[in-house]
């Protein structure tokens, strides 16, 4: 939630009801969020000095806003630029994905590259998995069990390659822009 925060504020200065606003409009398809959790992200972010607030007066109303420090600004595009875990892919790769337009063309096809690594080593870990399975002897009693236990890894592998395709293609696209523009 705080990268995601991080990068609508690296964008522009925003109230706690327009960051919920924006990720309900534009965000929620791959995240959704509370007012709750919007509010402990914000305390959390002026508190470790990524964020500042200030009140503000505007027709006539206190509001709080909300801008990225110096400290923030670095904060967010060190973790876009960070490698993504196999773990945490699902979660982060939409979100840094959102923001890659906020990077230099040079990190964003560095950024799509180290996903890529990512989704290939997963593929592998899936394929060997598979591999491991398939020479495991199932009992009688449990093979629709494991018939889906199958299933789930085959849904895994269909996913991961889905991706890989897709950020292929993703970054040919960039590497095409590059080389239009130079």
């Amino acid at each position: 939630m705080e990268f995601v925060i991080l990068g609508l504020l690296l964008l522009r200065d925003l109230t706690q009801y327009e960051i919920k606003s924006i990720l309900e409009r534009k965000v929620s398809p791959f995240y959704s969020a509370s007012l709750g959790s919007i509010q402990a992200a914000l305390k959390k972010l002026e508190s470790g000095g990524h964020a500042d607030r200030q009140e503000v007066l505007q027709g006539g109303r206190r509001k709080l806003v909300y801008a990225i420090s110096d400290e923030g600004k670095r904060r967010f595009l060190e973790w876009m630029k960070a490698d993504v875990p196999l773990k945490q892919l699902d979660k982060e790769v939409t979100t840094r994905l959102f923001f890659l337009g906020l990077l230099a063309a040079e990190d964003r096809i560095r950024v799509v590259e180290a996903v890529i690594g990512t989704l290939e080593a997963g593929i592998r870990d899936f394929e060997a998995a598979g591999v491991a399975a398939g020479s495991v002897q199932v009992p009688a009693d449990l093979t629709a069990i494991a018939k889906y236990q199958f299933k789930t890894l085959e849904l895994g592998l269909h996913f991961h390659r889905s991706m890989l395709s897709w950020f292929q293609t993703l970054l040919r696209e960039i590497k095409e822009e590059e080389e239009g523009l130079a």
